[in-house]
């Protein structure tokens, strides 16, 4: 490793990815629904990403909200080249990173105030001063009423992978090659180790965990997450409790967790656990002892600089203002949702009809909570649960107040040049801006290159679609395959890429026309 990169990986770059939980909609939700004054939720925010990779996630974000400044920073040269050139190809003008690393972040005098800083992939792979330096930066450059949204590895989750990990690293040491080559050379020798008699290193069921890459579909792709993910030598898991004292001396306090299903106690721990906290004072030990029920060995934490209390009849106001989207294709959408303490099912006599109202286009919550309150049945759910269970769930996103579902061209040149890469047989996925949620949206292969081929102009038929991208894959010379068989005959192909083509045209396009990612 570089002398620069302060034992952080930094020969192979980190994947690009699309975290929702760190869009501006998706962090103002989690307060509301916590019951916590929100930042500023206007369109003229200042948003920074500490650790952006690639940029993607900053790049979205920045052509979904025109009228915000947003600022990425992150210490390796070639992610912020890269971040740089796609924001530039795009046009995208509110966006600026930077190559700081934190210590040089933390003494910058000409950032501006934050609304938002997010961080993902960032925390518990950084050393004790790293952390030290991320606190500084928001107590200087962190509004009071700002958030910042923290992922990590937490504990006592990581427990039985802490052998593990230490291995992986000191292994990977001793060998030659780049970190993606090094990190499989040492899982083979764990799993040597595990098959001759080291209990400390698990079972099956664990090491099949790691291979899995975090469910990354290519083989390169899971090499590189397992390399940034295990390899770092400051790699540390940290205690809920550690993270809110550290970020208590930039007078940060707890909000909830952006991954929204963990905020509803009845969804989250059994009667008997919600019994048990009881017997220890709200706050942080408080919302440790969770983890000690959940096997959460990954935290989504949402902090505030400045915390007040908003009143409920308050809070539901400025809910009622928010509407949903649903990304989820109607006849895929669930009544019976997965939750922390295992499946939920939602009551079908009141969800049902908001499914429905849904799948014609995005709902306010005022509407849907009407909807539901129409039912000849008593209990209604509330704004809050609505949101938190088809937002949680992953049917629905978040579309802040007074948006409009229009294409702005920095969006579009952005979603084109996303998609490209996949088009063409480069890559594997991609994602796109989505103006009305000021997000984004992950898309697969096929996904990915039917957009592309109507964002570009192919007519908005499916034969059309279909044929524009044999041609591609015939220019590639890659193989298509399905279920592990390559498919060689013409025929099969057009069936393969006509059925996905179709499955898009039903589900997809619609819906990005809807929000604001391709014209009509």
């Amino acid at each position: 490793m570089s002398e620069w990169a302060s034992g952080y990986v930094s020969d192979v770059e980190y994947l690009p990815g699309l975290y929702l939980e760190q869009a501006p909609a998706h962090v103002v939700l989690t307060c509301l629904l916590n019951g916590v004054e929100p930042p500023a939720d206007g369109e003229d925010f200042a948003y920074c990403e500490l650790g952006c990779g690639q940029g993607v996630t900053a790049n979205i974000i920045a052509a979904s909200n025109p009228g915000a400044q947003v600022v990425a920073l992150d210490f390796n040269p070639a992610h912020i080249a890269r971040a740089r050139a796609a924001a530039r190809e795009a046009g995208i003008e509110n966006v600026a990173f930077h190559e700081l690393s934190f210590e040089e972040a933390e003494a910058r005098a000409d950032f501006p105030q934050f609304d938002m800083v997010t961080m993902h992939g960032v925390w518990s792979w950084i050393s004790d001063a790293g952390r030290a330096q991320i606190v500084r930066f928001l107590a200087r450059h962190l509004k009071p009423g700002g958030t910042v949204s923290v992922t990590y590895n937490a504990m006592p989750g990581w427990t039985a992978l802490l052998p593990i990990q230490r291995l992986l690293m000191e292994h990977a040491q001793l060998g030659q090659g780049r970190s993606d080559e090094r990190v499989l050379q040492s899982l083979e020798f764990v799993e040597f180790l595990q098959k001759t008699g080291s209990g400390v290193l698990g079972d099956e069921a664990l090491l099949n965990r790691i291979r899995d890459g975090n469910g990354k579909s290519a083989d390169q792709d899971r090499a590189v997450y397992l390399a940034h993910e295990y390899l770092n030598t400051d790699w540390r898991p940290l205690y809920h409790i550690d993270t809110a004292r550290l970020l208590a001396d930039a007078k940060m306090s707890f909000v909830g967790s952006s991954a929204l299903l963990e905020n509803f106690p009845d969804l989250a721990l059994r009667p008997q656990q919600r019994e048990a906290l009881t017997r220890v004072p709200p706050g942080s030990l408080r919302e440790t002892l969770k983890d000690y029920f959940v096997p959460r060995a990954f935290r989504r934490d949402v902090f505030v600089r400045g915390f007040r209390r908003m009143p409920d009849a308050i809070r539901d106001q400025r809910l009622a203002e928010f509407a949903l989207a649903m990304i989820a294709p109607r006849d895929e959408a669930k009544t019976t949702v997965e939750v922390p303490a295992g499946t939920a099912e939602l009551p079908k006599h009141f969800y049902a009809p908001m499914l429905d109202a849904l799948a014609a286009g995005p709902q306010t919550l005022a509407d849907l909570h009407a909807i539901a309150r129409a039912s000849k049945f008593e209990g209604a759910p509330s704004m809050v649960e609505i949101a938190g269970l088809l937002i949680g769930s992953g049917q629905c996103v978040p579309v802040p107040p007074g948006r409009i579902a229009a294409v702005s061209p920095e969006a579009l040149a952005f979603n084109i040049a996303a998609t490209r890469e996949v088009a063409e047989q480069r890559a594997g996925s991609a994602a796109i801006a989505l103006p009305l949620t000021s997000s984004g949206m992950a898309l697969r292969t096929m996904e990915a290159s039917t957009f592309h081929a109507l964002a570009c102009g192919v007519p908005h038929t499916v034969g059309a679609v279909t044929e524009w991208m044999l041609e591609r894959i015939r220019k590639a010379g890659v193989p298509l395959r399905q279920d592990g068989h390559i498919i060689s005959d013409l025929d099969g192909q057009r069936a393969l890429v006509r059925d996905s083509v179709e499955w898009c045209f039903a589900h997809r396009v619609g819906l990005w026309t809807a929000l604001g990612a391709l014209p009509a």
